[in-house]
């Protein structure tokens, strides 16, 4: 039967599955229509082609869980449907899908809510929805491929992938099974005896007595010594003294240590390790200075848990190594991108997704070692951005992939006393982060390019720093025109010579008008009565009086 009804999770398990975010492996689709009141139920037709897309784009990718009567945040919503609604739902497999397709279904009831659960396995060939091609899951979407596309990834996959192959020399004896207990507990069917486990997640293949072996269970959970299995499945690390690697005489490379563990102690292990030579320093963090490391802790360690899920194991002469120079952190992998990965369509931050080694992916993914297919490197990138470093560095050369991570600023710092000028600004962040890296002037172009914008917005942005009368417009016009912090000619205390001017007024008088505001900065009223309600607001003036009456006297903060 191309569907089988079984039970694939208890109650636990399923709130558990209801915990994880959507992803490659994992979709929650909602039965109800929610623009009328009260809600009503999706069509069934709807249902039925909902059914047919997402089943067979899990089984064209790697598989997957379609979790139906669930919004996507997780909250159970069950469905309105009657009994033999549920059963066409569940003859869609059969009677839409070609080829066939063994799919396990539960219904399940979570607070009152019966759930339906497609459990979908990644299938040997291409997929098709009659009449509606071939879909394709990439990370949590529903893309269409043509069905040569897909079957010649399966054909390669089959041809060369190391994982999926299984080790005739090998028995359970062989892993250790607590290291695959404690890695998958906290998954869904975390509660199931551990070789149901490995069975469920394809790591081992059930044959007569004994359970055949993979590759990928292997390098998840091997025993020592791990070499029978792969001769090269570790970490190395190293040190170089300066930023170019010397040799002969003048060698500057030192070899910190090398890790040989199964993956699912590796990834955590390297992390530690990597983390002790992660060196601290005070940079801008938030725009502000403070103590951090000299990388975003989740941009390096993305770029390890990556290298090691993602390598080509068929390798076997080489390890992932990483590299600590003086000015950047350079981790190598073996291994070209797997088409239609690209260089060019991971540096454009496209989520993409093709797998090399599916079934270690989803375990990590799942246990939580590693995020979701299509998130990882796209998240590298804004938490570089974020740090105001350099984009990350992607590179292929001689069938190695690099990731390159930059401990240089994406601009000059600014000064300390430019720093706490800008700090003392009530204004958003872009907007502090372009008077923080362009202290002497900045244009549209370079506001939108340092804050991601589009040009509205950062219309709208620079529009509010001239209302307020923090920067001034200089130019004609048109792309030509720069903004500028008010008295620039103050140097790195532009903003800051703005609150002494009011410290020096304060000192010779009790207090401030309106009137005297806009003599002292050459502001119109409408500016004035903004600044003098913002410094109000930081504690940095005491409003007294009303209407023409109005003072301002020293605030706490001024």
């Amino acid at each position: 039967m191309p569907v089988r009804e079984r039970t694939i999770y208890d109650e636990a398990g399923l709130r558990v599955l209801l915990q994880r975010p959507e992803g490659q492996f994992l979709d929650f689709k909602s039965l109800w229509d929610r623009r009328t009141t009260p809600p009503k139920v999706l069509e069934r037709r709807q249902v039925r082609d909902l059914i047919a897309e997402h089943v067979a784009a899990f089984a064209n990718a790697d598989g997957g869980t379609l979790v139906l009567g669930v919004d996507d945040d997780g909250t159970p919503s069950g469905h309105g449907y009657r009994e033999e609604a549920i059963r066409g739902f569940l003859e869609v497999v059969d009677a839409r899908l070609r080829p066939a397709l063994t799919v396990d279904v539960q219904r399940s009831r979570v607070d009152v809510h019966e759930l339906l659960v497609f459990e979908v396995p990644m299938s040997v060939e291409a997929v098709m929805v009659e009449g509606n091609g071939f879909p394709y899951r990439v990370a949590d979407r529903v893309l269409r491929e043509p069905q040569e596309v897909i079957n010649a990834r399966k054909e390669a996959y089959r041809r060369v992938g190391f994982e999926q192959r299984l080790r005739t020399d090998a028995t359970l004896a062989d892993l250790d099974l607590e290291l695959a207990r404690a890695t998958l507990r906290h998954t869904a069917r975390g509660g199931e005896p551990v070789e149901a486990l490995l069975e469920a997640y394809g790591l081992v293949v059930p044959r007569g007595r004994a359970p055949a072996i993979t590759n990928a269970a292997l390098l998840l959970f091997g025993r020592p010594p791990l070499a029978r299995w792969h001769a090269r499945m570790g970490v190395r690390f190293f040190r170089v003294a300066g930023t170019v690697r010397e040799h002969g005489p003048r060698r500057n490379v030192t070899q910190l240590g090398r890790l040989e563990l199964p993956i699912a102690a590796l990834v955590p292990e390297a992390h530690r390790f990597a983390s002790a030579q992660i060196r601290r320093s005070e940079r801008l963090h938030d725009l502000f200075f403070r103590e951090t490391p000299e990388y975003p802790t989740f941009a390096w360690q993305e770029a390890i848990v990556n290298a090691v899920a993602h390598r080509d194991y068929l390798d076997a002469g080489r390890e992932v190594e990483v590299w600590f120079f003086d000015d950047r952190l350079e981790i190598e992998s073996p291994g070209d991108p797997v088409a239609p990965v690209t260089l060019d369509r991971l540096r454009a931050r496209q989520r993409v997704h093709a797998s090399r080694n599916p079934l270690i992916v989803r375990v990590l993914a799942e246990a939580g070692v590693m995020r979701e297919e299509g998130e990882g490197i796209p998240r590298m990138f804004e938490e570089m951005h974020a740090s105001l470093l350099r984009d990350p560095e992607l590179e292929v050369e001689a069938a190695t992939f690099r990731v390159v991570l930059r401990n240089e600023p994406a601009f000059e710092g600014p000064s300390t006393a430019w720093k706490r000028a800008v700090d003392a600004l009530g204004v958003s962040t872009s907007q502090k982060r372009a008077l923080l890296l362009h202290p002497t002037g900045f244009t549209n172009e370079d506001y939108r390019k340092l804050n991601g914008l589009d040009r509205d917005q950062a219309y709208r942005e620079i529009q509010d720093l001239l209302s307020r009368g923090v920067v001034t417009r200089q130019g004609k016009g048109g792309r030509g025109t720069s903004y500028v912090a008010v008295r620039p000619g103050a140097g790195d205390a532009g903003v800051d010579a703005r609150l002494q001017a009011l410290r020096d007024h304060f000192a010779v008088e009790p207090a401030l008008s309106n009137a005297q505001f806009r003599a002292l900065f050459e502001v119109t009223r409408h500016v004035a009565t903004r600044e003098l309600r913002r410094l109000v607001d930081e504690g940095k003036l005491v409003l007294e009086g009303a209407r023409k009456a109005t003072r301002y006297r020293p605030g706490p903060r001024l």
